[in-house]
C-alpha cells in the first residue's frame, strides 16, 4: 500500500538535509522517492527502507570533521592577520570584531564565519598591494625575521615522517622567499599538512583501538565457550555419577537376594568392570578437552602478545622519530627539553656537577647568503655529527634551533668542561668545508655555565646564553663561562 503522505513529506524533508553532501546518494535520493511511492506493498516498502538506511550508513559524515578544522583554520587565520603591519584601522577592527563572533554551530553559521574571514582576507591583500606599490624600497625589514620564525617553527614540528620532506621543501622555499604576499599561502600549506598528519594519526589511532577491541571480543567470547563447555562437562560428570549411584543400589539390591555365591561373583564382577570403563572414558575425554581448550587459550594469549609487542614496536619508533631533528638526525629541542629536567632532578638530588653549553655557528648567515641554504643545511648536518661524536656518553647535545646547539656535561667541574668545550671549538675549525671550489674555514662560539645552589633550568640558561652573546660580541671562536654572582 502507499505510504501516508504525511509520511512522505517528513521523509522528503529528511532527505533534503543530506543533500550535497554525497553526489550518489543525491541520485539515490530521487529513485527511492519514486519507488516508496510507487510501491503497493508493505514488504516492498519496508525492504525500500533498508536498502535507504544501508545507503545512509554508507556516507561518510565529512561535515563534522571539517567543521571543527574550518573553525581551527578561522582562529588561526585571525591571529596571523593581527601580526600584519600597516593595515588600516577599519581593517584592524573588522579583525577585532570577527574574534568576538559567538561561536558558530550551525552549517550555515560556519559557512557565514568562513565568508567573513575570506573578505577580510581581501581587503588585506588589497591594502597590502596598495602599500607595496606605495613603498619600491623592497620588502620590510620585519620580513626577513618573519621568514626566520617560520622555518624555526617548521624545525620545531613534531611530524609524521611521511611529511617531513614536503615541510623540509616548504622550508626552503621559505628561505629564499622575497615577496611577503606569498607567506600566507606557505602558512595555509603547512597548516594543510599538520591537519593531514593528525588525520593519519586518528586513523592510526582507530585503527589500533578496533583491532583491540576485536581481539578482546573474540577473547571474551572464546572464553564464554570454555565456561559453557565446563558446565556441559560437570553435568556430564553429575550424570555419571548418578549412573554409579544408580548401578550400586542395583547391585546392593541383587546381594540381598542372591543364593548363588557365582552368579554374585559375576555381577560384582561386571558393576567394577562397568565402573572402571566409565571412570577410564570421563578421564581420557576430560584430558582431551582440557588440553584442547589449554592449547586454544595459549594460541590466543600468544596472538595477543604478538600484537601488543608489534605496538609497542610501532610506538617506540613514532616516539623516537618525534625526539630527533630531522636534518642533523641528533636530538631535537623536545628531546632536550626532557632530558635536562632528568638530569636537572639528578642535580638535586645527589648534588653532581651538571654544565650547560649553548653552541652557536659563528657567520652562518653569510655561508646561506653566499652558497645557498643547501650548503647551510650540509655545514649543519656535519657540525651536529662532529659534536656529537667529541662528545663522552654521558654527555648530551641537541639542535635547539637554527644554528645553536644546546650541550649538558654531567658529573665534570667548571675546568674540565672548559677543556671539553675548547677542544671541541678547535675540531670544528679544523673541518676542510669547500663551497663552489673555494675553501672556508668555521669556527663555533661556546656561552657555559655550572648549575649553582638556588639555580633552576630557566636561570642556568639564561646565563649561558648571555655567555654566548659575550663570546660572539667579543671576538668568536671562543669559549665564555658566567657563574652564578
Amino acid at each position: 500500500m502507499t505510504p501516508p503522505i504525511a509520511v512522505l513529506k517528513l521523509l522528503q524533508q529528511l532527505l533534503k538535509r543530506t543533500a550535497r553532501q554525497d553526489k550518489a546518494f543525491d541520485k539515490y535520493q530521487l529513485s527511492f522517492l519514486k519507488k516508496l511511492h510507487n510501491t503497493p506493498s508493505d514488504t516492498a516498502i519496508n525492504e525500500l527502507y533498508e536498502e535507504c538506511t544501508e545507503r545512509l550508513q554508507e556516507c561518510t559524515p565529512s561535515i563534522e570533521e571539517s567543521l571543527p578544522e574550518g573553525r581551527l583554520i578561522v582562529t588561526q587565520s585571525q591571529l596571523q592577520l593581527q601580526k600584519l603591519s600597516g593595515l588600516s584601522d577599519a581593517v584592524n577592527e573588522k579583525i577585532e570584531q570577527s574574534k568576538h563572533i559567538q561561536q558558530p554551530y550551525l552549517i550555515s553559521e560556519h559557512h557565514a564565519e568562513l565568508t567573513n574571514i575570506i573578505k577580510i582576507y581581501q581587503r588585506v591583500v588589497i591594502e597590502l598591494d596598495k602599500n607595496k606599490n606605495t613603498n619600491s624600497t623592497g620588502a620590510p625589514p620585519e620580513f626577513s625575521e618573519v621568514c626566520d620564525e617560520l622555518q624555526q617553527l617548521i624545525l620545531d614540528l613534531d611530524i609524521a615522517q611521511p611529511h617531513v620532506k614536503q615541510l623540509d621543501v616548504i622550508r626552503r622555499k621559505i628561505a629564499d622567499e622575497t615577496n611577503p604576499l606569498e607567506l600566507p599561502q606557505y602558512c595555509l600549506t603547512i597548516i594543510a599538512i599538520i591537519i593531514d598528519s593528525t588525520r593519519e594519526e586518528r586513523r592510526s589511532s582507530r585503527h589500533f583501538l578496533y583491532t583491540l577491541n576485536d581481539s578482546l571480543t573474540q577473547f571474551y567470547l572464546n572464553f564464554s565457550n570454555n565456561i559453557k563447555q565446563a558446565e556441559i562437562t560437570f553435568a556430564e560428570q553429575d550424570n555419571c555419577v548418578k549412573s554409579i549411584q544408580k548401578k550400586s543400589a542395583q547391585l546392593k539390591k541383587e546381594t540381598e537376594t542372591a543364593t548363588d555365591l557365582d552368579a554374585l561373583r559375576k555381577h560384582i564382577f561386571s558393576y567394577v568392570e562397568n565402573v572402571e570403563q566409565m571412570i577410564n572414558a570421563k578421564e581420557e575425554q576430560k584430558e582431551v578437552q582440557v588440553r584442547q581448550r589449554f592449547q586454544g587459550m595459549v594460541r590466543e594469549i600468544k596472538e595477543l602478545q604478538n600484537e601488543t609487542k608489534n605496538y609497542q614496536q610501532t610506538l617506540k619508533q613514532q616516539s623516537k622519530q618525534l625526539h630527533v631533528d630531522f636534518l642533523t638526525k641528533i636530538p631535537n629541542r623536545a628531546a632536550w627539553s626532557e632530558r635536562i629536567q632528568i638530569e636537572f632532578t639528578r642535580y638535586q638530588r645527589y648534588q653532581h656537577s651538571l654544565n650547560i653549553a649553548i653552541i652557536d655557528i659563528d657567520k652562518f648567515k653569510s655561508i646561506n647568503d653566499s652558497f645557498g641554504h643547501l650548503a647551510g643545511d650540509k655545514v649543519l648536518n656535519v657540525i651536529a655529527q662532529t659534536l656529537q661524536k667529541s662528545l663522552r656518553n654521558t654527555d648530551f647535545i641537541a639542535r635547539y634551533g637554527g644554528e645553536e646547539f644546546a650541550v649538558l656535561l654531567p658529573e665534570i667541574n667548571k675546568e674540565q668542561a672548559q677543556i671539553t668545550l675548547e677542544k671541541l671549538c678547535r675540531i670544528i675549525k679544523t673541518i676542510p668545508f669547500k663551497f663552489k671550489k673555494n675553501n672556508i674555514s668555521i669556527s663555533i662560539s661556546v656561552g657555559s655555565t655550572i648549575f649553582s645552589p638556588g639555580d633552576d633550568i630557566d636561570s642556568a640558561f639564561e646565563r649561558a646564553d648571555q655567555a654566548l652573546y659575550h663570546a660572539k660580541s667579543s671576538g668568536r671562536n671562543q669559549v665564555i663561562c658566567f657563574e652564578k654572582q
